[in-house]
């Protein structure tokens, strides 16, 4: 597969995930989306456009698709975090071209994000470890 495929493994799919995500992650907005990021071990993808903002199931899939799409193509470029992708009002009347370029901004703006990892992990040990002061690990 190339680099650029979307396989299950760069999916956010399970509630919980998504819980976590907006419980603990950092936000940004456009004017069509609201995103979350949190860390991750690879850079992965979750969607939600609701129903209340664009009643068609066609419609949400459309801007499903091209959210997707946007996503497969940067992955390889994106840090290791979970984004999660948030439909809003406005989009129901956006076409494609606008729907992409806001995404792609969005991206930017979430990638710039520096969320703190979850607490109890490797990562979250070895940050705590670096702000000690007088703490050094022998490189």
């Amino acid at each position: 597969m190339s680099a650029a495929g979307f396989p299950r493994t760069a999916r956010i799919l399970a509630k919980h995930e998504f819980d976590l995500a907006f419980r603990a992650g950092l936000s940004a907005g456009s004017k069509l989306f609201r995103g979350l990021v949190n860390t991750d071990a690879v850079a992965r993808l979750g969607i939600t456009v609701p129903k209340r903002a664009v009643p068609l199931a066609s419609s949400r899939n459309r801007i499903k698709r091209i959210v997707r799409e946007a996503f497969r193509l940067r992955r390889a470029h994106l840090p290791a975090f979970a984004f999660i992708v948030v439909g809003r009002g406005e989009i129901a009347q956006a076409d494609a071209k606008t729907i992409r370029a806001d995404v792609e901004k969005l991206f930017d703006r979430l990638a710039a994000l520096k969320p703190t990892p979850a607490p109890g992990t490797i990562a979250d040990l070895s940050r705590a470890a670096t702000d000690v002061p007088g703490t050094s690990f022998p490189s």
